[in-house]
């Protein structure tokens, strides 16, 4: 709230109390009566102007003796230009104060003008900072939340790849006994084979035989049975090779296109 200034009867009334008190109305003077408030500059206007209100009393001069006449009228020439001495110093003094008034008043605009700029230059780099502030505090409430889920996406991809690397391990396993079992049907097979193949050399030694000796019927009859028998285990080992080879063709993976 702004400070309410002095009026002008505040301080003509001063500057009538400080004459009857037998002192100088000058603004020192009038503020300090005043309570130590009121401008400078508004005291020096209101006592310049009551300074020119003041009334000059005039004394009807009465019927007196020549001599003291004279000698009266020498007197108040005395006092007139001790009052004319008094009123030139007191206007040089108003004059003095006046001047230093108005430097002091100069010099008081220029550092308000001052402080008025530093001020509004303080009020914007405030609000320019508390701008700022808030900006960084949304990036870094940005920056965090991306971090979070940087960390959850990471987090879930380290997951993935551990369970990756499981199945890789139980599908490598699963690999690695099949080609056992390869190894095995393969085995199997190649023993079949070599079964299948001893059988017809014997089936043909038979038939060399029988065709050489007709008189050898129980011996043929015997080595008919014997062919037979070879002949079922033959059968049997190309039934169990063709199963074994539908094995190893189910077992072989897939050939890519």
């Amino acid at each position: 709230m702004a400070r309410q200034g002095i009026t002008r009867n505040q301080v003509f009334t001063a500057a009538d109390a400080l004459v009857g008190d037998g002192q100088q109305p000058t603004i020192n003077a009038i503020r300090e009566r005043l309570g130590g408030t009121g401008s400078p500059n508004t005291i020096h206007k209101h006592l310049v102007q009551w300074r020119e209100a003041r009334p000059v009393a005039a004394v009807a001069a009465p019927e007196l003796p020549q001599a003291l006449t004279t000698a009266i009228a020498a007197e108040i020439e005395k006092a007139a230009a001790k009052a004319r001495a008094e009123k030139e110093q007191e206007l040089q003094q108003a004059q003095a104060e006046a001047a230093e008034l108005g430097a002091a008043g100069e010099v008081l605009e220029g550092e308000r003008d001052e402080l008025a700029e530093q001020v509004a230059v303080l009020t914007t780099e405030r609000d320019t900072l508390a701008g700022r502030a808030a900006q960084q505090a949304a990036d870094l409430a940005d920056a965090q939340q991306r971090i979070e889920r940087e960390q959850q996406a990471a987090e879930a991809a380290r997951v993935e790849v551990a369970t990756a690397r499981l199945k890789i391990e139980a599908q490598a396993e699963r690999v690695s006994e099949q080609a056992a079992e390869l190894e095995r049907l393969r085995a199997a097979l190649a023993e079949a084979q070599q079964g299948r193949t001893t059988a017809e050399q014997q089936a043909a030694v038979l038939a060399a035989k029988l065709e050489a000796a007709a008189d050898l019927a129980a011996l043929l009859e015997q080595e008919r049975a014997a062919t037979k028998e070879a002949q079922a285990k033959a059968e049997k080992a190309l039934t169990e090779a063709a199963k074994l080879t539908g094995k190893l063709e189910a077992l072989q993976p897939a050939k890519k296109i």
